[in-house]
């Protein structure tokens, strides 16, 4: 019995120590498990670290490529739109240099036209006030008469050696003046020898005055009347009547 008992015990002290390296067993290997399980998370968690660092870096990367080419557009729109800039203000100087030259080509042909036509104008003025002047000159005329008649009735007390014209005339002719002129103006054109003195008629044809008597002398009568002023002074007008006359005594003209 006591055999029995010791063999008993002995088979169940066998099969507690079985049991016990079979749970040391599954201690180790769950452990073991355990520690791979770890394992693998820590290598998962490192390559998803360097994975994440990776992809940072890459993003890193990306994001210096695109702020480079950020940079690089930015400079090559500055440089367009200082080109275009460029390009704007050079044809905007050449637009303002055309309008200048423009300016200047339509104001020096203005110029160019208001002389032409100022000096067309002029000659057409030139040319009106000649055709008026050669007409003023063809119609402006007087009758003009130089006579000594008063002599022939008074020879006696004639003191020259003057040879009196036939019927007294010594020039009679109808004379063109132009306007302006004057009666003294138009007896100097008539070609007979004539003394004046201080714009006073002395002697016209060799007779002077007091050669006929003390009061004797030269008078010129327009239309008639007798101005109380010098010839040089006395303007004609179209179809006026100029008579000189010499005059022996007082109320013989």
């Amino acid at each position: 019995m006591k055999k029995y008992m010791v063999w008993l015990i002995s088979a169940l002290m066998a099969v507690s120590m079985i049991a016990c390296s079979n749970a040391q067993k599954k201690d180790t290997k769950d452990q073991a498990q355990i520690t791979t399980a770890a394992k693998e998370n820590a290598t998962q968690t490192e390559a998803a670290k360097t994975t994440s660092k990776k992809e940072k870096k890459n993003e890193k990367k990306k994001d210096k490529k695109k702020s480079q080419k950020s940079k690089k557009n930015s400079k090559k729109t500055k440089s367009s739109t200082a080109k275009k800039k460029e390009t704007s203000t050079t044809t905007a100087k050449k637009k303002k240099v055309k309008k200048k030259k423009t300016k200047e080509k339509t104001t020096k042909n203005t110029k160019e036209t208001t002389k032409t036509t100022t000096a067309s104008k002029n000659e057409s003025t030139v040319q009106t006030a000649e055709n008026q002047t050669t007409e003023a000159k063809q119609e402006q005329s007087c009758e003009f008469l130089i006579s000594c008649k008063t002599v022939l009735s008074n020879k006696s007390a004639l003191q020259s050696n003057y040879q009196v014209p036939a019927g007294g005339k010594i020039y009679e002719k109808k004379m063109e003046f132009e306007e302006g002129d004057t009666v003294m103006d138009v007896l100097k054109r008539t070609g007979v020898d004539i003394d004046i003195s201080k714009g006073y008629v002395a002697g016209i044809d060799g007779l002077y005055e007091f050669d006929c008597g003390k009061n004797s002398g030269w008078m010129y009568r327009v239309n008639g009347k007798f101005p109380n002023y010098m010839a040089g002074k006395c303007k004609l007008h179209d179809g006026d009547k100029v008579e000189w006359l010499y005059t022996c005594v007082r109320g013989d003209l």
